[in-house]
């Protein structure tokens, strides 16, 4: 299973781009797994919080989490987002 969220600093939840099980592992990389040769925009963020409003700019933390339901092992990793504007 794979979580992808976005929070901000101070952990407040924005949105989630990704919470889907995974039947093949491999490398993912914007929704790119080249393993099986799919790709989904479904990572991609587009600025906007759950409720579909487009977000202030700012720093925004994404987090990433992995779980292997066979073991039941759980791997998390996080890094920082600089949203800005566009003049």
């Amino acid at each position: 299973r794979i979580i992808i969220r976005i929070f901000d600093l101070s952990g407040r939840f924005i949105t989630s781009l990704l919470d889907k099980y995974v039947i093949k592992s491999g490398t993912w990389s914007n929704g790119f797994n080249p393993t099986t040769g799919n790709n989904s925009s479904a990572s991609a963020w587009d600025g906007r919080d759950q409720l579909g409003q487009i977000v202030a700019p700012g720093t925004y933390i994404i987090h990433i989490e992995a779980m292997n339901p066979v073991t039941g092992e759980t791997q998390t990793d996080a890094a920082p987002i600089v949203v800005g504007v566009k003049n």
